[in-house]
């Protein structure tokens, strides 16, 4: 890959980060502490924090505090001190500037009397400068004194950081991690404070202490530092610190960023009866060391790896390996927050983590052609190791089928790890995000920035994402609250430079670029304009609101008509209503003569789904390439999925065929199979949306240990019609999986496709309704793209059936 690509996940947006925290916990509700969190911290005003420590902060995207002194020889040795515009520009950067007083004085009894001096001392110099006063502290020496806690309060200090002493010996550098509600705000201890003789080992076991709602909150001093070299740290050493956490998906954030998840107002009675604690038992996690094997190959796997505590917490190991990865992913939904997402995706390398004794469930996964293994693991006071075995039970690619997920809110260097974790074969990342109306993606507010090339990008033969791919999401109108929906450009070759409404532009744009455009969800209120004036070629009949964990989103932005017999007047329902939902809106439209190939999508970063849990399979042969897969799709010679795999032909032609019959009734033979991890509950066959079979399933376990139903009717058709095919599967709790056949056209001479009445009501309805909605906001040529729809479909209406 190019190293063009973006490298900003680990770290927060270092510039929103600076507002929020201005902000504080006062303004809003804390988020919860996410796993691999670490507050990087450097002390001392060194020259290299400017010089080494800089552009290695900003080439991986992580936030760090720097705690200014103009003690030592700060004042006349600017070799191995920063200036004080050096300091200015670390702010402007986004960086935290922290007080670490004026003479680097030591925190104690004979010296507090001086400290509001030292300290405003330093705030002065920031305020010069315009530097913001800082609001974090770091204790000189790591010197702490109990009286120090209300001056330093009083002095507007939220946090303040100390060493991993007196818990541990200062000589080893050792620490423990921040516990929020059980540490005192204002005597954060450090899980590490580096050494000159540390390894990355060290390094390791400070940073894997952010588990289970602690922070790592790591110290350093000059990398190099020739004053101090009892704390020197070697910069290619530093370099291997910051690539282990970028590599392992760790957050990278400055001390004053707590505010978005530590509530500082919380203070513990005692500040300092946790260090005695501590001392008397001091943590002693057990060192888990893992791989994961094909059963059949014994080659190691990329997978998917899930680790809950009995208390329901969650835990995210590393790669052990140099050249390894180790994501998390960690999502809970705002409307259902027993709807999450917790795991780890792994490149094909071992893992290790640190775990305290007890007893865990271990769930390993890859995409959806392996079974799960999942087991109970004790973990008692021995380091463990674990071997898990993932047994395949359909190889698609050796029948020539190669999956997609064309919906992806993932940063460009993530992808070579989740698509071999997922075994996902193609996935489009939607680079370009605007959220605003009329302004162009080139300056979208949700842009993942860096350089975004127009080409596939290849992980290896058959892996490979598509970065320049836009969404349009569109919330406001000139800054005021008003809801459009969403549509996808996917596979476009120069950045988009017209905003959204109007549409017609853009669509005329992308298709002139060979892109298509993808439907993400039916109910957006726009999106039934969107498919006669842009001419959607798209739609994702899994999409972003089917996931592995329990459905969450239950209310629709938009009803579902009448006749869909759907609860609650069809404005709210389960997962199987929502995709009852989807699935008839989508035959609606077909029945419209609209064209729209299916596709899958996740919005895997956004939502808690794994990537490619529902996704699409497009039909190749035995050769791979991007390109052919995305012809294959835009041909509809595809299904989607989220379980079964669903193999059918309708006189003998895949997916998407197009057949011409003359004005006579002809058979048509509609056969295939359908392979599924569970047993199958019904095979249906589709013609215009009505089920003209539904056929019993055999479930035949196969040698792999799966179900096969193999099923093949006629058809009688006479008028223009399109053939599909649908099946379900069967979950425990009343969940099901599905997978849906790309459609196949039948066009009968003289016989047109025909809508029902009540389908094409249904489209003027809705449209009718956007133009009151939107009249007063939209320009003219915006609110003609309606009208124009809305004539499409007054015409359809007056052919109806």
């Amino acid at each position: 890959m190019k190293s063009t690509l973006l490298r900003r996940r680990s770290g927060f947006p270092i510039v929103a980060l600076v507002v929020a925290c201005i902000n504080g916990a006062a303004g809003g509700t804390l988020e919860t502490i996410p796993a691999k969190l670490v507050v990087l911290t450097f002390d001392d005003s060194v020259a290299s924090h400017y010089s080494v420590v800089r552009p290695l902060l900003k080439k991986h995207g992580f936030g760090a505090t720097f705690f200014i002194t103009e003690g030592f020889s700060f004042r006349t040795n600017k070799q191995d001190y920063m200036t004080w515009e050096q300091i200015a520009e670390l702010h402007r950067d986004g960086f935290e500037i922290g007080n670490h007083t004026r003479d680097h004085m030591g925190v104690n009894a004979g010296s507090l009397d001086r400290l509001t001096d030292q300290v405003e001392a330093i705030n002065a110099r920031c305020a010069e400068h315009g530097i913001p006063r800082p609001v974090s502290f770091g204790y000189p020496g790591n010197a702490i004194h109990r009286d120090a806690l209300p001056i330093l309060k009083r002095l507007g200090f939220r946090f303040a950081r100390r060493g991993g002493a007196p818990e541990f010996p200062y000589d080893a550098g050792r620490g423990t991690a921040f516990e929020p509600g059980v540490d005192h705000p204002l005597l954060i201890p450090s899980a590490g404070d580096a050494r000159p003789n540390w390894t990355l080992d060290d390094f390791k076991r400070a940073i894997r202490q952010a588990q289970a709602g602690r922070i790592a909150v790591l110290q350093f001093h000059g990398v190099p530092d020739r004053e101090h070299p009892w704390v020197h740290t070697p910069p290619e050493l530093f370099a291997q610190y910051l690539d282990e956490m970028h590599r392992n998906g760790y957050r990278g954030i400055a001390l004053r960023d707590l505010a978005r998840f530590v509530d500082s107002s919380v203070e513990p009675a005692d500040p300092l009866a946790v260090v005695e604690r501590r001392k008397a038992n001091p943590p002693a996690p057990t060192l888990v060391r893992g791989e994961v094997l094909d059963t059949q190959t014994k080659q190691p796997l990329a997978c998917r790896l899930y680790i809950q505590d009995e208390r329901g917490g969650w835990y995210f190991p590393d790669s052990a390996a140099a050249n390894g990865s180790a994501l998390p992913y960690q999502k809970r939904n705002w409307a259902n927050t027993n709807a999450v997402e917790m795991h780890t995706t792994l490149s094909a390398h071992p893992f290790e983590l640190t775990l305290p004794p007890g007893r865990y469930t271990f769930t390993v996964e890859r995409g959806k052609e392996y079974f799960a293994d999942t087991r109970e693991i004790v973990v008692g006071d021995e380091p463990l190791r674990l071997e898990f075995h993932l047994r395949r039970w359909l190889d698609l690619a050796k029948l020539g089928w190669y999956s997609g997920d064309t919906h992806v809110h993932r940063s460009l260097d993530e992808l070579p790890n989740l698509l071999l974790a997922e075994d996902l074969n193609v996935a489009f990342p939607l680079s370009y995000w605007v959220t605003k109306g009329f302004t162009p993606p080139s300056s979208g507010d949700k842009n993942l920035g860096g350089t975004i090339e127009a080409g596939p990008v290849r992980v290896d033969a058959t892996h490979v994402f598509y970065p320049r791919n836009t969404e349009y999401e569109i919330f406001t109108l000139d800054g005021q609250r008003h809801t459009l929906g969403a549509v996808f450009v996917l596979n476009h070759k120069t950045p988009l430079e017209l905003g959204a409404p109007p549409v017609g532009p853009i669509a005329a744009r992308a298709h002139a670029e060979g892109a298509l455009l993808d439907l993400d969800k039916h109910d957006w209120p726009w999106a039934m304009m969107l498919v006669p004036v842009m001419g959607v070629d798209l739609f994702e009949l899994a999409n972003n609101h089917i996931w592995r964990t329990e459905f969450g989103l239950t209310n629709w932005s938009t009803p579902a008509a009448a006749f869909m017999g759907l609860p609650h007047e069809g404005r709210s329902g389960s997962e199987c209503d929502w995709l009852d939902y989807t699935l008839q809106n989508y035959y609606t439209l077909l029945n419209c003569g609209f064209r729209l190939r299916p596709t899958a999508g996740t919005a895997n970063g956004v939502h808690p789904v794994p990537l490619g849990f529902g996704r699409v399979y497009v039909r190749l042969g035995k050769r791979f390439s991007y390109e052919d897969w995305f012809a294959g799709l835009n041909a509809g010679r595809s299904f989607v999925t989220t379980g079964p795999m669903l193999f059918a032909q309708v006189n003998g032609r895949d997916p998407g065929h197009k057949f011409k019959q003359a004005a006579k009734t002809r058979s048509y033979r509609v056969t295939g199979q359908v392979l599924s991890e569970q047993p199958l509950r019904t095979i249906e066959i589709l013609v215009n949306g009505a089920v003209a079979r539904a056929l019993p399933p055999q479930n035949r376990a196969t040698p792999a240990g799966a179900c096969e139903s193999e099923f093949h009717t006629s058809l009688d058709i006479a008028e223009s019609s399109w053939v599909a095919v649908r099946c379900f599967e069967e979950r425990p709790g009343g969940r099901v999986r599905f997978a849906h056949t790309g459609p196949s056209s039948i066009e009968v001479a003289g016989r047109p496709l025909r809508p029902r009445r009540e389908e094409v009501e249904f489209l003027v309805r809705r449209v009718k309704e956007q133009i009151a909605r939107s009249e007063p906001l939209l320009p003219p040529a915006a609110l003609d793209e309606y009208r124009q729809a809305l004539a499409i479909y007054e015409r359809l209406a007056r052919e109806a059936r």
